[in-house]
């Protein structure tokens, strides 16, 4: 493991390897690392990693792991039981569950807790292999396909035996991750295995299928794509690999299934494409009859893509029709037909070879691995050498697409629109699209190789290239057509536009003068308005008699100023009765100060209360006075 330029770190199990090692399987938080093998399976805990650089236990140079031997006694010492396959359990709560499928149709299942390894659960998947080929390790049931060869985790599923749809816990506990496990007659059985070990698991299958495989074709290789609908891919060893999609049965058909095979699955798998691999660089046009084991690995960065690897080199496969599948699946494109979906047609690339057809010197893959952000994958080769190589058809961000505009109805679409429409990038890699490749060489046999097989690889590469320039031609035709179009509309547009600039001045002028003939008209407007108004001023003016409400107004008015005499002349009499009061209290009081007896309290609070009532009354004619000099305005 490189830590920097100079560095590099050895991990080292506590337990010796008694077996010989095949393949690396690490779970997603980096704390487990599977060392697998035909006979042996060895699980080592990770230590911790520490900056800067990541490095585990202080950067030392050999870090000891503790390690733990799974049923090292059944795998290691027996002859018939073998390891085929063994991954991680992705429903597992600390991603420490592994699931091992062994030769002997058996599914097992095993736990790291607390630093120990657990046995958890053996699953049969099929019947157990009783004898064997004489002089040989391989089982009856092996030889006619009977034996899983692999197996996958599909997408999880809700379990609806449980009482209620919702998961009312944090947990995984109403949640299934169906496994589906391949044979070598290319028969598929699924099993939902939980990590919980609440529930037992029943074997269903095989799953149907629409084709059927060639009794000569061995099944090596599935996975299973996190894909909507889900895809499964199933590799032969003749370098045939069936792409299908996994749909559930009708219940109709499958009530009637069931009656017939109590065992029967709840799937299906509907096969819409096959593409065959080029196993060893064919330098000829004999056919290839060249076989050997496919794995298929996931590609994360795209789902849709994915890679084989075997003894002749590494593939590269795409599934193009995937992404309009999606969109047809949510009903954004009800009117496309599905046939037009399945005619695209898949691209499998041939990256590195490392054998050719005519040679029967090989240089296997022994180690593949795939790096994100960029995608570049990595892989160890038979002869020690490490190849890296970059995926530069990776798309690390989604493309948004643009909203086409639809015509009209009875409208004839112009070929220029239809060119500019359509994105040019697209018109550009569907020229460039090449039907081969050459993909990078690193055969075996110590560079020992006959003058013919370089001449045969060397034509060969001229041919692919020869190819190459042939849609770099096309592609550059193309681009000539396109900005000479470019350049005949921009004279359009440019013309277009001294036009509306041409209009754009006219159009000014005239708002121009209508401005001014508005303004002027306005003018007018306001003059004519005063004079108006001047003239009905002068008629009410001289007006003989006045109207009818006029005259009542006036007859209002000098009602009116009737009643404000008469309470003029009853406020000045009020007015001398108080000054007469005023005179007779004064000499009432000298009087009665004159007087030696005094008042009696009777008679001065009947002379109050006189006095106060007399007061009250005067204010009220005084406000009330006021009150008609307002309405009259006289003051």
């Amino acid at each position: 493991m490189s830590i920097s330029h100079s560095r590099n770190q050895n991990l080292l199990p506590l337990l010796p390897v008694l077996f010989q090692p095949e393949f690396l399987v690490a779970n997603d938080t980096g704390t487990l690392l599977i060392v697998a093998g035909s006979s042996g399976i060895l699980v080592m805990e990770l230590p911790a990693r520490y900056p800067p650089y990541g490095a585990f236990e202080n950067n030392k140079d050999v870090v000891y792991c503790k390690s733990h031997s799974l049923d090292e006694r059944l795998l290691f010492c027996s002859e018939v039981i073998k390891v085929r396959r063994v991954r991680f359990h992705p429903g597992s709560p600390k991603n420490a569950h592994i699931l091992v499928l062994t030769s002997d149709n058996t599914l097992r299942l095993y736990g790291i807790e607390n630093s120990t390894a657990i046995s958890l659960a053996a699953y049969q998947i099929g019947e157990t292999p009783i004898g064997v080929f004489p002089g040989t390790k391989t089982s009856y049931l092996a030889a006619f396909g009977e034996v899983g060869v692999d197996f996958d985790f599909g997408q999880p599923e809700l379990d609806l035996d449980t009482k209620s749809l919702f998961l009312k816990e944090k947990n995984f506990s109403s949640l299934v991750w169906p496994v589906y496990v391949l044979r070598g007659d290319g028969s598929v059985y699924t099993i939902n295995i939980p990590a919980d070990q609440k529930t037992k698991p029943t074997v269903s299958g095989p799953l149907p299928r629409n084709t059927r495989q060639d009794p000569q074709e061995e099944a090596c290789s599935i996975i299973c794509l996190n894909t909507n609908p889900e895809v499964v891919c199933i590799a032969n060893s003749n370098g045939t690999i069936y792409h299908s999609t996994l749909l559930q049965i009708e219940e109709e058909e499958y009530a009637k299934l069931k009656s017939e095979t109590p065992n029967t699955a709840k799937k299906e798998l509907l096969c819409f494409e096959s593409i065959e691999l080029e196993l060893g660089l064919s330098t000829t046009t004999e056919d290839n009859a060249y076989t050997c084991p496919i794995f298929l690995h996931k590609d994360e960065s795209r789902p849709g893509r994915y890679f084989a690897t075997h003894s002749a080199g590494i593939h590269s496969v795409s599934i193009t029709c995937l992404k309009d599948l999606q969109i047809y699946i949510n009903g954004s494109t009800e009117n496309q037909p599905m046939d037009d979906i399945f005619n695209q047609e898949s691209k499998a690339e041939y990256l590195v070879c490392t054998k050719t057809s005519a040679s029967e010197n090989t240089n296997p893959i022994i180690g593949f691995a795939l790096y994100y952000e960029p995608t570049s994958l990595i892989s160890i080769l038979a002869d020690g050498n490490l190849l890296s190589l970059g995926i530069l058809t990776a798309e690390i961000l989604p493309t948004i697409e643009e909203l086409e505009v639809e015509d009209k109805k009875g409208d004839v679409p112009s070929p220029l629109k239809k060119m500019l429409r359509d994105p040019f990038d697209h018109n550009i890699q569907k020229l460039l699209r090449r039907s081969s490749n050459q993909p990078i060489l690193k055969l075996g046999g110590e560079g020992k190789h006959s003058q013919k097989e370089c001449y045969e690889l060397l034509q060969r590469a001229s041919q692919v290239f020869r190819e190459y320039f042939e849609n770099h031609a096309r592609a550059r035709e193309e681009i000539e057509k396109r900005v000479k179009a470019l350049q005949m509309m921009k004279e359009f547009q440019l013309k277009q536009i001294d036009n509306m600039n041409a209009e754009k001045h006219a159009l000014r002028e005239k708002a121009e003068n209508l401005a001014e003939k508005y303004e002027d008209i306005k003018d007018k407007q306001d003059e004519m308005m005063k004079r108006c108004e001047k003239l009905l001023v002068v008629v009410s003016q001289k007006g003989a008699e006045p109207s009818d409400s006029e005259k009542e107004y006036l007859k209002e008015l000098e009602l009116y100023r009737d009643k404000i005499e008469k309470y003029k002349t009853s406020i000045e009499k009020l007015k001398m009765k108080v000054k007469y009061q005023k005179i007779q209290i004064a000499n009432w009081k000298a009087q009665e100060e004159r007087k030696v007896s005094q008042m009696s309290e009777t008679h001065s609070n009947t002379i109050k209360n006189n006095l106060k009532e007399t007061s009250e009354k005067i204010q009220e004619m005084v406000k009330e006075l006021n009150e008609y000099k307002e309405r009259l305005h006289l003051k």
